[in-house]
């Protein structure tokens, strides 16, 4: 009997050791997952960031008439606008 008791000890003790792992584990890997969404969404957000900084300095291009002597080819984008 007394061995069956110390086997019944270690065995629930090895199912701690377990528990404990895996839950380690699943939290680690949420926090990874949770890093690898937030390089994403940040790396989206530079591109918009980018895209419209591109568009806004085209339109101030186009509305100034700049570029020096391409104001022509400018003034028949505006029209279209």
């Amino acid at each position: 009997m007394a061995r069956m008791r110390g086997e019944q000890k270690e065995d629930k003790k090895e199912e701690r050791e377990e528990k404990l792992n895996s839950r380690r584990g699943y939290k680690l890997e949420k926090i990874r997952e949770v890093t690898a969404k937030a390089y994403a969404v940040a790396t989206k957000r530079k591109w918009l960031v980018f895209m419209i900084g591109l568009g806004l300095i085209a339109y101030l291009v186009i509305s100034k008439g700049g570029l020096g002597g391409m104001s022509g080819i400018f003034d028949m984008i505006k029209n279209f606008f």
